[in-house]
């Protein structure tokens, strides 16, 4: 039942995405596609780990210390990218108007912060899925339930 209703809440969030996306017919159709991957991936996340805390597995430390590192970075990360610099709906020169004052070593803008601190926050993430059944190594595969 755990699993179910997981399922129907991931369904919910997808087709309201699809339903949004066909309604509003969004401009940047790059930024709706990476909402929906990002969307994605923390349900899938959020998902896993409330199924393996409901047949009482534990997380380790290593697990927990990505979990906070990589909302923290997605965060700042998503800070960024809604500083909305670079628009796709004009040439790359009248784009370019919009860029701000680097301010990272007089090199890197928001933008460039962006890609540098979602790149992280995706490897942070991963890292959870990978990490996260390092509790079981020792366990014999058939006491291990699938969910």
């Amino acid at each position: 039942m755990d699993r179910m209703v997981m399922l129907v809440i991931a369904n919910v969030a997808n087709w309201s995405l699809a339903i949004y996306g066909m309604i509003t017919q969004p401009k940047d159709a790059a930024s709706y596609l990476l909402a929906v991957f990002i969307i994605n991936l923390l349900l899938y996340t959020t998902f896993y780990i409330v199924m393996k805390l409901r047949f009482r597995e534990k997380i380790l430390l290593l697990p927990v210390i990505y979990i906070i590192l990589a909302a923290v970075t997605w965060g700042f990360a998503l800070y960024f990218f809604m500083s909305k610099l670079t628009t796709w709906e004009v040439t790359p020169a009248m784009s370019r108007e919009g860029n701000k004052e680097c301010f990272v070593l007089d090199f890197y803008d928001e933008h460039d912060i962006w890609h540098f601190l979602s790149a992280i926050a995706l490897f942070l993430s991963f890292m959870i899925l990978l990490t996260l059944d390092d509790d079981l190594i020792r366990k014999p595969r058939d006491k291990i339930p699938v969910f």
